[in-house]
């Protein structure tokens, strides 16, 4: 044996006792480490593995990762369990391969999966974007009206600021002037003003200034300043919060388990031997039914059918929502700016979902003049039964204590829908909407039920019922509608006023022409109106028209025409009755601050992003593979009316870029919030390929393999064969410097032309 011989087997000596020797507990066994599979499921990793003839023992750690259950649960952690006594568990050991497959009964199977199928906005590896960026936003409404005698201009406003620091800040008014011939009025009146933060990781809405008061389903709202506080489910629109009905099986082989609710498919999941959870979450209202299809590795299949029962009003086991607004109440809201009462109030409402059938809810509100709390449940007994709900508030005031309840039923499904409820007030029941002077009905009753007849269309009828202080209205209602083919659409309604004994009955027929023009004929009584209407492309924009007359009583005929484009929308319209004719003007849009520039853009509610190019003008942008628009000559691009906390996928293409334009990624998903703005960059770049014959002063190639730098420039390209040299995005004109085996050179490279993308100056002379 030689010297490397011997140093070699010392080296594979030393390492043999980190892949065989360990601590034994079967005798004359060793430790080797395979690849395990389960029922044909590959797990990853290796696993330690202790053989000894037909004996084979695994740590009992490693056998919870497994999915196996041992047959003691009172084994020391760490130590060997021998397949042998588990029962249910065969294993057969291939040495060739190091691989040890195992066969699992049902029964010897731990492994608990939870399948999640509820949609993602975003998944793993989606480039996304969250850069904020600072604006300033101005959105108007104006209206101008100008009849006989009389004129009038109102202006609504609202200024919107984010970006700078945490959260919105906005502010809204109200500006009007009526003139007549006797005097003249005009007015400003501020509206809203706060400050607002939402943090959609947590799904908390903050607000300081102006809001409104979120109550319960039995409560009355009211608007107020000073601190709002709730858990906002919109900022996870993603997210089902209705109750889930869970389904639980065992699969013996790899599965894969499908979702159908209504016969649309969910969701797909892949499963392991071993115990699953499936939540079946319903995206819809009412009764439906939800069918899993699991298909083994074999492709043996078992259908199973739930029914469910889609409850927005109620919440999933465990999860809990709360309100918590204290401040100082409006009054006089739109006709004074500072108008707050003098005491502080305070309304604070939590739901919670005891279970998948039942969510309570608890509400309170406290003012000096009035104080009150309730309590409220919603129950579910049965998808085939429906919501149950009841509730009980008692109040107590500067007067009299006092109470409020009520009860109700909802179920909806197959095709009907039914509900009923009714509420019931006392006289002394105070709450603070109460202390404005606002009166609340002392009952409420209501009976609802619809169905759809097929090819005969949908029928609905109801009953309402509100009794205040000494008035009790009561009304019946009868409905029914059908859309024919090519989407003609008629509808016919009955409504008796059951207390003033009058009855009326409304016909409307809408024919379309088309995806943008319609035509309508509506008849009610002695009075009959028609209208024609040719409406804008949403997203592309154009002009718009409507006309239309109406006989009978208060005749009148009206013309208006419109244009949407990108910087708002306009119309001017005028209508002629039988003693005057007026006319209208009307306009929105908004003008936006950002990155030092002002931006002309439609009135938006949502979010905002601004496209970068670069500076390479008139690149084609797709939201959600529709043509939103083309960059500018300075290569900007606006989208507004985003979906706030959806994710929206802002993509280009590369194929129709110039050949000379790079770009690393060609779409983004993005987030932006409502009023917030984001930047979406794809990081385009115009790029110059530079090739070229390096020759020395004989006008021979220089050698294969000299090193090329641009002066000032640490970098060093090789040259190739023939003396071709080949340079991406160079500067030029540019000095290189060359360096071959015998001596060094400079060459020089010439200015780039005008829009030249690819430049072949041919010979360059080295020296």
């Amino acid at each position: 044996m030689n010297a490397r011989s011997t140093i070699l087997l010392l080296l594979l000596t030393g390492l043999q006792p980190q892949l065989t020797c360990a601590e034994t507990t079967l005798v004359g066994s060793h430790v080797q480490w395979l690849s395990v599979s389960v029922n044909q499921a590959q797990s990853p990793g290796l696993y330690a593995v202790q053989v000894a003839g037909t004996e084979i023992g695994l740590k009992q750690q490693d056998l919870r990762t497994l999915g196996i259950g041992p047959a003691s649960s009172k084994l020391p952690q760490g130590e060997w369990v021998k397949l042998s006594d588990i029962p249910g568990i065969s294993a057969t050991f291939d040495a060739l391969n190091q691989q040890l497959f195992l066969s699992a009964r049902m029964a010897a199977l731990s492994r608990r999966q939870y399948l999640e199928n509820q949609p993602h906005d975003v998944q793993p590896g989606m480039p996304t974007t969250d850069t904020r960026l600072g604006h300033l936003t101005l959105g108007y409404s104006l209206n101008a009206t100008h009849s006989t005698g009389y004129q009038y201009a109102c202006a609504q406003t609202s200024l919107t600021s984010s970006g700078w620091l945490p959260g919105t800040l906005y502010s809204s008014f109200n500006s009007r002037v009526a003139e007549n011939p006797q005097e003249t009025q005009d007015r400003t009146t501020r509206l809203m003003t706060a400050w607002q933060l939402d943090d959609s990781q947590h799904q908390i809405s903050l607000t300081l200034g102006d809001a409104i008061t979120s109550g319960v389903s039995w409560s009355r709202q009211v608007r107020f300043g000073g601190i709002h506080l709730a858990r906002n489910f919109q900022l996870t629109p993603q997210l089902n919060t209705s109750p889930r009905a869970e389904y639980s099986s065992t699969a013996v082989l790899p599965s894969t388990v499908d979702l159908y609710i209504d016969g649309l498919k969910q969701s797909s999941q892949q499963v392991v031997p071993g115990q699953y959870i499936l939540a079946t979450q319903p995206t819809f209202t009412g009764n439906g039914q939800a069918d899993i299809v699991i298909t083994d590795i074999n492709g043996q299949r078992k259908v199973v059918s739930l029914d469910l029962y889609g409850a927005p009003q109620m919440l999933a086991a465990g999860l809990s929502s709360g309100t918590l607004d204290v401040g100082w109440m409006r009054q006089n809201y739109s006709l004074n700016s500072n108008d707050y009462a003098a005491k502080p109030m305070l309304d604070a409402g939590w739901r919670y979902g005891v279970n998948n059938t039942l969510t309570l809810a608890l509400h309170t509100e406290q003012q000096r003049a009035a104080r009150n709390a309730g309590v409220g449940a919603y129950w579910l007994p049965s998808p085939w039964v429906g919501v149950l709900s009841a509730h009980i508030a008692v109040s107590h005031s500067l007067t009299a204590p006092g109470k409020q309840w009520g009860v109700g039923w909802q179920w909806n499904g197959r095709g009907y829908a039914f509900s009923a409820s009714t509420t019931l007030r006392e006289n002394t029941f105070t709450d603070i909407a109460s202390t404005s002077g606002a009166v609340a009905a002392r009952r409420s009753d209501a009976v609802w039920a619809s169905t759809r007849l097929g090819p005969l269309g949908q029928l609905g009828m109801g009953w309402v019922r509100q009794h205040t202080a000494g008035n009790d209205e009561q009304y019946l209602n009868a409905s029914w509608s059908k859309t024919f083919s090519h989407g003609v659409n008629t509808n016919i309604t009955w409504t008796r006023d059951i207390a003033g004994r009058d009855s009326q009955i409304n016909f409307t027929l809408a024919v379309p022409f088309g995806f943008h023009d319609q035509v309508s004929v509506q008849s009610s009584g002695s009075r009959q109106q028609w209208r024609y209407r040719h409406q804008a492309d949403n997203d592309q924009g154009g002009w718009s028209w409507d006309a239309g007359q109406s006989n009978g009583y208060q005749q009148y005929h009206y013309a208006d025409v419109g244009n949407l484009n990108r910087y708002g929308e306009w119309h001017l319209g005028i209508n002629k009755a039988e003693t005057e004719t007026s006319g209208w003007l009307t306009g929105e849009g908004s003008l936006t601050l950002l990155r030092g520039h002002i931006y002309a853009m439609r009135q938006s509610h949502q979010g905002v992003a601004l496209v970068s190019s670069n500076g390479i003008p008139s690149v084609p942008v797709y939201q959600e593979n529709r043509l939103a628009g083309r960059t500018d000559d300075k290569g900007w691009l606006l989208l507004t009316e985003l979906p706030g906390y959806h994710t929206s996928k802002i993509s280009i293409d590369p194929l129709k870029l110039p050949a000379s334009v790079l770009t690393p990624v060609t779409e983004r998903y993005i987030s932006p919030g409502t009023g917030q703005v984001v930047l979406v960059d794809f990081g385009m770049k115009e790029a110059l390929s530079v090739v070229a014959r390096l020759v020395d002063a004989h006008g021979a190639p220089l050698p294969l393999g000299s090193q090329v730098r641009i002066k000032g420039d640490s970098t060093t390209k090789s040259v190739a064969r023939d003396g071709m040299i080949w340079l991406e995005n160079p500067t030029l004109p540019a000095e290189l410097e060359v360096t071959t085996n015998q001596h060094r050179c400079h060459a020089r490279l010439p200015a780039r032309p005008a829009g030249q993308a690819y430049l072949q100056p041919g010979n360059i002379l080295c020296q």
